[in-house]
């Protein structure tokens, strides 16, 4: 890219405040308990411009990591805080007038026992779009069975079959045991679907004027948004062996690995990419014995862990960014090194795109989550606040 072109890119994007928001006008509650998959849904709405009530809780201000706390409350809850607008839960029924989009989180029959389920607050409020983010959704058996299950990023993670699915493959029992699928992924996936399922909605409602039901399962969506994992033991006819950042069935080439002086992230999946990765290594005599070792590996696993250690010492012999360099200037495979979090917030690029934001708190600097929200007329934006 021409810095002419960078220029004109940075004009588009610049001046982010001075700039309309795409929800600018739409009004939303959260009444989240200790769910973060519903603050999390709400944060999003926040950051495309919705103006977003939040009912503060005390235990979930107290979820924090090592005991860490910023002005008084735990990380998550600052984080999934910024830009709302607390009010008792009390007060919410003089805001449902006025009132676009409602995120309960706090699991089925709990608001509707105060008169503030769907059934009751559709039949005075009809454009009201009520979003419910629990465990195990609303209704079916599973719903009433877990109706009082205390909400968990790790239980939601737990009961979808997902977390089976990770471990040590090279380990044998018990010692391959299950692990998370990454941080609250599960309550972040909720989240996610959650304010696009709102905004679905709220574009539905301007073409019929009514609101609806959403009712988001946080056991369900690793399971719906990772389909392929879910059917790949039916159609391989055996369940799929346990893996961590690799796929048991492309093992060596889809890994991490040590170059000699970082890791490298090797996301080489098919046979052209194989080839290419086993060049850039220069041993593209491995590419062969690699695909054999492949189709042997259920009879003779051997093979290929065999093969891992031969490859697995070459990327030794290359710096990590070389090895970049060559999978850029080939076209294949991806190939990336693996970076810190204190890498990544020190480059400016992050900074210039506003995904990482500095904030001053009581005389000491902090650095928060920006917004992913890149949009050249209604960008998305982070009100920060201490």
């Amino acid at each position: 890219m021409s810095d002419r072109e960078e220029e004109a890119l940075r004009r588009l994007f610049g001046d982010r405040e001075a700039k309309p928001e795409a929800l600018e006008g739409v009004k939303a509650v959260e009444i989240c308990g200790t769910n973060f998959g519903c603050r999390i849904a709400g944060s999003l709405l926040s950051e495309l411009g919705a103006e977003v009530y939040t009912v503060p809780d005390e235990d979930a201000k107290r979820i924090t990591p090592h005991g860490a706390t910023i002005d008084g409350v735990g990380i998550p809850y600052f984080v999934e805080g910024r830009g709302k607008r607390e009010v008792a839960l009390e007060e919410v029924p003089k805001l449902l007038s006025e009132l676009d989009i409602l995120i309960d989180g706090l699991g089925p029959g709990r608001l509707y026992s105060r008169g503030m389920g769907y059934p009751q607050l559709s039949e005075r409020y009809p454009r009201l779009i009520y979003v419910a983010i629990s465990q195990f959704g609303h209704y079916g058996r599973k719903a009433e069975e877990y109706a009082e299950m205390p909400d968990s990023d790790l239980t939601g993670q737990a009961y979808n079959g997902y977390m089976a699915m990770l471990g040590n493959p090279s380990l044998p029992e018990p010692y391959s045991y299950p692990i998370r699928a990454g941080i609250w992924l599960a309550w972040a996936f909720a989240g996610a679907a959650g304010a696009l399922s709102a905004l679905a909605a709220y574009w539905a409602r301007m073409r019929s004027g009514r609101g609806q039901f959403i009712d988001v399962a946080i056991n369900e969506v690793l399971s719906v948004d990772h389909p392929y994992q879910l059917g790949a033991p039916f159609v391989l006819g055996a369940p799929r062996q346990r893996s961590p950042t690799i796929d048991a069935n492309i093992l060596v080439t889809y890994t991490t690995a040590k170059a000699k002086d970082d890791f490298v992230a090797l996301a080489t999946v098919i046979w052209p990419e194989v080839e290419a990765f086993f060049e850039i290594i220069g041993r593209p005599d491995l590419a062969e014995r690699w695909r054999k070792a492949i189709e042997a590996w259920e009879r003779d696993p051997g093979q290929l862990k065999e093969l891992e250690r031969e490859v697995f010492a070459e990327v030794a012999k290359y710096k990590a960014e070389d090895l970049v360099k060559a999978s850029r200037e080939k076209g294949r495979p991806p190939i990336a090194v693996v970076k810190s979090v204190e890498w990544v917030a020190s480059q400016p690029h992050w900074r210039m795109r506003g995904a990482i934001l500095e904030l001053t708190c009581r005389g000491k600097k902090i650095l928060v989550p920006g917004t992913p929200y890149m949009m050249s007329e209604t960008p998305g934006r982070v009100k920060l606040k201490c």
